[in-house]
């Protein structure tokens, strides 16, 4: 059996997956949020902690260094991997985290459109606002996810219509993204939302506590941060505070407020995109049947 935990952030997913895991006899687990996928980014992240065992039973967390990037296309191929080497053995996967489309690519039968190396020198001349406009005007849904700033990847996005003769979005539309694995339990924690607010916010002064801005000072002096995780919330936030000197209060502020909307987006795309159990938190999760 895959089950599989998501919901917002702050929504209880790890206590479950803890949950889950003391109920199965034999279980994997695999982290499906693509910011614990970095090492050393634990706090705002809010990564189970390095004392507690459970820690070490996890795949696909601290996969990469917060200087690289990592795709989605990389997070399938490897918890594919891991969800096929688990099933081979006759273990369950309990499958947790608040990242949609890193889940959804695992367990569907998402194919992504590959580019071959080419000459891209053409590209040199211009600046990165020109280049993505290029990529608006071929593809404007996958303008919107891709940040003008990551130029390797509009102009991979560019260089795939120019070789195929079809944008990602045309082709990606075109697949049947169905479940390519049998025994699939997707559970969505969905708290109410003043509750859910609440946890954020707590969660939020709980993570300067625990050491948030001495993280982040350890992580630009270890690392140059790719644009991906030096975006992540809370870390964003925090290292305008450490070099424009704004308040603690203010980025705090700041972070609780883009927490709350990530947490609406998220809402809306487990309810969009999945097919699933919704409970309003981890105590209402069935694990009745589980043997």
């Amino acid at each position: 059996m895959i089950y599989v935990i998501v919901g917002p952030t702050a929504s209880g997913k790890s206590r479950a997956a803890e949950m889950l895991y003391k109920k199965c006899k034999d279980a994997v687990l695999i982290n499906a949020d693509a910011f614990q996928i970095y090492k050393d980014m634990d706090v705002a992240t809010a990564k189970i902690s390095k004392d507690d065992p459970l820690r070490s039973q996890y795949k696909l967390l601290d996969v990469v260094t917060p200087d690289k990037t990592f795709s989605v296309k990389e997070y399938q191929e490897l918890a594919r991997k891991e969800i096929d080497k688990a099933l081979d053995k006759n273990k369950d996967v309990i499958m947790v985290g608040g990242t949609g489309l890193y889940i959804r690519a695992t367990l569907y039968d998402y194919d992504f459109p590959e580019t071959q190396d080419s000459d891209v020198s053409e590209y040199n001349s211009l600046n990165n606002e020109d280049l993505h406009g290029i990529l608006k005007s071929l593809d404007p849904k996958e303008a919107e996810k891709i940040h003008p700033n990551n130029r390797k990847r509009v102009i991979r996005a560019i260089e795939l219509i120019k070789m195929s003769g079809e944008s990602k979005s045309d082709i990606l539309s075109k697949q049947k993204h169905k479940i390519i694995y049998d025994n699939v339990k997707i559970y969505f924690i969905n708290p109410p939302r003043d509750e859910l607010y609440e946890r954020i916010n707590n969660r939020v002064d709980e993570m300067f506590e625990s050491g948030l801005i001495d993280e982040t000072k350890m992580l630009l002096e270890k690392y140059e941060l790719s644009l991906t995780s030096k975006q992540a919330i809370g870390y964003c936030e925090t290292i305008d505070l450490i070099y424009n000197k704004s308040s603690i209060d203010d980025a705090k502020n700041k972070i609780k407020q883009r927490t709350r909307n990530y947490a609406k987006r998220q809402v809306t795309f487990f309810k969009h995109q999945f097919n699933t159990i919704e409970v309003k938190n981890f105590d209402e999760i069935l694990v009745g049947d589980i043997k």
